[in-house]
């Protein structure tokens, strides 16, 4: 990437981001000037508070187990299928990140995690617009990684993590293992892995008997959904089954009648139908946007002719972002004159964008 570039992206963080922390710029291109190549390195060198901004990297960045609250920001995915995103097309590909004692109130965002997992054994976690599938020829998500909800490190096997929020992410699926409470769970494409087929019996979302989960504004494009005693609303069901006792479920839409016909709930729609679907120009997450007439516009809980709200993920209030770009300022667009002098400066010409919250 060029220097140039680079410098104005710092530039341009600092000024939007808090200014009492560090940015620390991770590398791990050859011969690419940054503060570290690797994020064991950055993550021992940064104090509470600071962030990560991981660059986009043909190469794979190792896993982390974080023991610090820190902010990952990476620059999304899908860089080269939707317009106007980033310069450098590359996302930023890890392997996994492993949320510890003392990472409390860390937030991860623009990743691509293809096809690795993020277990959390702690408080307090933000978790979104990232990406943790993998594809194979034309299955996007052919390799689904997974968000790992786990018991709190810091008391102990008898008390689970709560207060998380996974949000716009996509391909992914969730399991959550112990007694959770205070977890969100909106906007995003979940998954079992496609290469289990439509028919799979995989477990997209499992949560333990006794947690209590929200989960709103989902697209479930496969896999079987096992919940106890927690709230959906608003999602898609493309294929799978939904099993569990003591659910408030309202208005959503499946394939069959996983869902019910009551409060809302809409049964046996035909998914072509509802999205705009994949095509010449239409990106891998923007397929999934709801087309001209879809029964899923204004079909939402709370939704009324002055406010309609929209099933799916790309409703509600925290509406799915293309290719997962977080807000921050992003330069997507770079043109420089190669050669001058000095009665001929070199002209550079910058556009700059910043994706909303």
């Amino acid at each position: 990437m060029n220097k140039t570039l680079l410098l104005v992206v710092s530039l341009l963080l600092l000024v939007c981001l808090n200014a009492s922390a560090k940015i620390w710029r991770v590398n791990n291109i050859v011969g690419i000037a940054a503060d570290f190549t690797t994020l064991q390195a950055a993550h021992d060198a940064a104090t509470s508070g600071d962030t990560l901004h991981i660059e986009g990297s043909p190469n794979t960045y190792n896993s982390l187990q974080v023991t610090k609250k820190l902010i990952f920001i990476g620059p999304g995915y899908y860089l080269d299928e939707n317009p106007n995103t980033q310069a450098f097309n590359q996302s930023a590909k890890l392997s996994s990140l492993d949320f510890r004692a003392g990472s409390s109130g860390s937030i991860v965002m623009g990743l691509d995690f293809n096809g690795g997992t993020l277990y959390v054994y702690t408080n307090d976690i933000v978790i979104r617009r990232n990406r943790f599938c993998s594809e194979s020829g034309t299955t996007i998500d052919y390799s689904v990684g997974v968000i790992s909800l786990n018991y709190n490190i810091n008391i102990g096997t008898s008390a689970p993590v709560n207060n998380v929020i996974i949000s716009e992410n996509f391909g992914v699926r969730v399991d959550i293992n112990y007694a959770s409470t205070g977890v969100l769970i909106s906007n995003n494409y979940l998954a079992w892995n496609g290469y289990g087929g439509d028919n799979t019996t995989g477990q997209c979302l499992v949560f333990q008997a006794n947690a209590v989960v929200i989960v709103q504004n989902n697209i479930i494009r496969r896999g079987r959904i096992t919940a106890y005693n927690s709230n959906f609303s608003n999602n898609i069901m493309i294929a799978g089954t939904f099993e569990g006792t003591g659910n408030l479920v309202s208005n959503n839409l499946s394939n069959a009648a996983q869902f019910g016909t009551t409060n809302g709930n809409q049964a046996n729609v035909v998914m072509t139908n509802v999205f705009v679907g994949a095509g010449t120009g239409i990106s891998s997450d923007g397929q999934w946007k709801l087309k001209a007439g879809s029964p899923a516009i204004g079909a939402g809980y709370g939704s009324t002719a002055q406010n309609p709200i929209d099933v799916g993920m790309y409703g509600g209030t925290t509406a799915y972002k293309l290719s997962g770009q977080p807000p921050v300022p992003a330069i997507y667009f770079m043109e420089n004159q190669p050669i001058g002098s000095n009665s001929d400066p070199v002209d550079v010409t910058i556009k700059v964008k910043s994706v909303g919250n």
